[in-house]
């Protein structure tokens, strides 16, 4: 296979493809490495049966004192790709929780504001954008693995750049109402980094716009410039993701009287 061909592989991208000699011997051999150890972390999601994760956007990168506006913790049942997640966000100041369940199709909505005599009802809320905004459009959190371009190990970390329309189907779609032109091949620079059981992703998504014009980003609110930190792991319940108990039509019932009838 000649240096154009290493140059072309899917998830390795390694600056300086070519040459020959121990120099390009090096580098093919740096390239496979690269490319064994994302393919690897993808191999270990795939082979979870429920997959266990949690998403926190904040206005940066925590090692910078980046603070929390977002967080998800949610299961994805691979198997019947039904998913639950717990959602808390004080994006607009105040805190909120929301609770969703999908399944089959349909998406259930619960919110901590019923109070707890609510806490088992749903509102079938399939098809309202309004109510669904805190939902990713792709809830299996391996994307961030399967749409890396890795860059470079350091250490076991991976460096590594993600597409932006990936990044945007990955965060929760109302973090993103208008999303500013950018160029298709616009990316987010992230690390992926394992530890044993546990993968760890970092995505700098402030760095999607470096881009745009000083007018372009002046326009952007905190919540779309932060820093997206999730991990996965296997969950240690691998029970299927249970259908609500009760449903209902906060329309036509108040919450709380949600259990009667």
């Amino acid at each position: 296979m000649g240096a154009s061909a290493l140059c072309a592989g899917l998830l390795v991208a390694l600056a300086g493809c070519g040459g020959s000699g121990t120099a390009a011997a090096t580098k093919t051999t740096d390239a496979v490495l690269l490319g064994q150890q994302v393919q690897d972390l993808i191999a270990q999601v795939d082979d979870m049966g429920v997959v266990e994760w949690h998403g926190q956007m904040l206005t940066k990168n925590p090692d910078q004192g980046g603070k929390r506006i977002f967080d998800v913790a949610a299961r994805l049942d691979a198997a019947s790709g039904d998913s639950e997640l717990s959602v808390t966000s004080s994006i607009d100041g105040k805190e909120q929780q929301i609770d969703y369940l999908l399944i089959k199709d349909r998406t259930y909505f619960n919110s901590d504001a019923w109070g707890p005599g609510a806490a088992t009802c749903w509102a079938d809320i399939t098809g309202d954008s309004e109510r669904t905004w805190a939902l990713p459009a792709d809830l299996d959190p391996s994307w961030a693995l399967k749409a890396a371009r890795a860059i470079k190990l350091d250490g076991k970390d991976v460096m590594v750049s993600l597409p932006y329309k990936q990044v945007l189907a990955g965060m929760p779609r109302g973090l993103f109402t208008d999303v500013p032109t950018v160029s298709y091949d616009t990316e987010a620079a992230g690390v992926i980094s394992p530890h044993g059981p546990l993968i760890e992703v970092g995505v700098d998504v402030q760095s999607m716009w470096k881009k745009l014009t000083k007018e372009q980003r002046a326009e952007l609110a905190t919540n779309r410039t932060g820093w997206w930190a999730m991990t996965m792991r296997e969950s240690s319940d691998d029970s299927a993701v249970a259908p609500p108990p009760k449903v209902f039509d906060p329309v036509v019932t108040p919450p709380s009287q949600c259990k009667r009838g």
